[in-house]
């Protein structure tokens, strides 16, 4: 009767500790990265915030990071605050909301 105990009580962890595991691995699955394409509308360096118009001309506002790659022939964000209408391909995730870009190509 005592290792019956002992092996439900172990049970019992276990399944605690994959519950536990399980909803803190959502999350991390939530932020899959998406991909956007359009042109630069502006960059607001104090926000740390670019906003960009697709072809459908809907705006779309991303944050961006000390992390976030930029290829191109401007290789920094303060690069493109002087271009406007620029072509960008925007890798970026969602988080709470937010579009934070984690890699800003500009086309040729």
């Amino acid at each position: 009767m005592r290792n019956v105990s002992r092996l439900l009580l172990l049970l019992g962890v276990f399944a605690i500790a994959s519950y536990t595991f399980a909803q803190n691995a959502a999350p991390k699955a939530a932020q899959q990265e998406k991909a956007f394409q359009g042109t630069l509308v502006k960059v607001d360096a104090d926000a740390k915030t670019l906003t960009a118009k697709d072809a459908k001309n809907q705006e779309m506002v991303f944050h961006y990071t000390e992390k976030t790659e930029v290829v191109g022939s401007e290789n920094s964000i303060q690069g493109l605050a002087g271009k406007p209408g620029t072509q960008l391909n925007i890798t970026y995730s969602v988080d709470r909301g937010a579009n934070t870009a984690t890699r800003i190509e500009m086309s040729k």
